[in-house]
């Protein structure tokens, strides 16, 4: 089986987005699908957090060191053959019920997944370096006949030179089919004249309806698009979030905490403290602790307008201390505040003060203060010491 050939090392861009994202269990691809590709991570028949982590970890290895297909495919399918995962099988469908013969890992697919992951990483990584230098390059020149077999559709975009903002981009920017390996050219205003070729216009390109026989959902997809790739590039800085919370909260607990710790301990928090929006998932209460709290989530998130009085009331608090609230959760002293309903947790070998509070509806848990006390500070703090008291007395 012949190698992919990619750039020997992806820009750190592509390595960044590939690491922010979290994970997500599907049976069939079109169960994690579309745009929530670019917040969670997942292979299709991949029902255990421990074989959907070899696999990530295999990618963010091949791609951070710029390996080939090859030793891709030798280091992981020992791995996959070990913990049964491989060739065909009987499984059985989440969402149906039904037993159904399955193909789980095999060179083939294997294939696939290198070859998918690494250049929709590339993709998200040159989106990015693009928006950042429009300026320069304020256009985009199609390169659609760079393999041996070109898909008809593509190549006929071969050449089409369109501003970095034309809309044409936002569905058609490369990649957009499996195994695609069209892309799209930075030029600048010189380069542009100087090759001769005009500017525009954009085409217009039929649509064909498509039902995601998963979800029922309608949608109308450009030829030329792969209805799995029919997402915007860049999407992933507005809806992250939402679509974090959303899989999290439908995720079994063990990859829910999993998820969340890598998320916060990584990239994608450390993009969203720096450029906020939305909420983000912080840590993971156990059932007792929701049920104590009145809350019907078990998801704990920070919104931005925690964050932005965190950093105004706790500047002491940094970036890399956020993992602290799932360790006080776990560890921590738990004190309910009767008046509010809060959760307080005390972390006195840390000296960390964690409070999480559910909406009136229960529906979601957010941390609304963290701050760090000496062990002796905690102990003199009035309010603590109150709480305390109450709960020593339900006792």
């Amino acid at each position: 089986m012949a190698d992919i050939t990619l750039e020997a090392l992806p820009p750190k861009e592509a390595i960044e987005f590939f690491r922010q994202k979290g994970y997500a269990i599907g049976f069939d691809h079109q169960d994690v699908w579309q745009a929530q590709h670019q917040a969670a991570f997942t292979v299709a028949k991949v029902m255990q957090l421990d074989i959907l982590q070899d696999i990530r970890g295999e990618i963010d290895r091949a791609m951070a060191e710029g390996t080939t297909f090859r030793d891709f495919q030798n280091r992981l399918t020992p791995t996959l053959q070990d913990k049964g995962w491989w060739g065909r099988q009987i499984v059985r469908d989440p969402v149906t019920g039904a037993d159904v013969e399955a193909q789980l890992g095999s060179p083939r697919r294997l294939k696939v997944i290198y070859d998918t992951n690494l250049r929709t990483a590339h993709t998200e990584g040159q989106w990015q370096r693009i928006q950042d230098n429009k300026d320069a390059f304020p256009y985009l020149e199609y390169d659609g006949n760079n393999s041996e077999h070109p898909r008809l559709q593509h190549a006929a975009w071969d050449g089409l030179v369109l501003p970095v903002d034309d809309p044409f981009w936002a569905d058609h920017f490369p990649v957009k089919e499996y195994g695609c390996k069209c892309r799209a050219r930075a030029r600048t205003a010189g380069q542009v004249a100087r090759s001769g070729k005009p500017i525009g216009p954009a085409p217009q390109v039929p649509k064909v309806t498509h039902v995601n026989k998963r979800t029922g959902e309608v949608q109308q997809i450009p030829v030329g698009v792969n209805p799995s790739f029919y997402y915007r590039p860049g999407g992933r800085r507005a809806s992250l979030a939402r679509h974090l919370v959303e899989k999290l909260e439908a995720a079994p607990p063990p990859m829910a905490r999993a998820s969340i710790a890598d998320l916060v301990g990584g990239e994608a928090f450390a993009e969203w403290y720096r450029k906020p929006a939305g909420s983000f998932p912080l840590a993971y209460l156990s059932r007792a602790a929701a049920e104590r709290m009145g809350a019907k989530t078990q998801l704990v998130a920070m919104s931005e307008d925690t964050l932005a009085k965190q950093l105004r009331e706790h500047p002491e608090i940094t970036l890399g201390e956020y993992p602290i609230v799932q360790a006080a959760i776990d560890r921590g002293e738990a004190v309910l505040d009767a008046r509010d309903g809060s959760l307080i947790y005390i972390l006195e070998e840390e000296g960390y003060v964690t409070v999480i509070k559910a909406t009136k509806t229960g529906k979601a848990v957010f941390l609304t203060s963290l701050r760090r006390l000496s062990s002796r500070a905690a102990n003199r703090d009035r309010e603590l010491q109150r709480l305390r008291k109450k709960a020593q007395e339900k006792k």
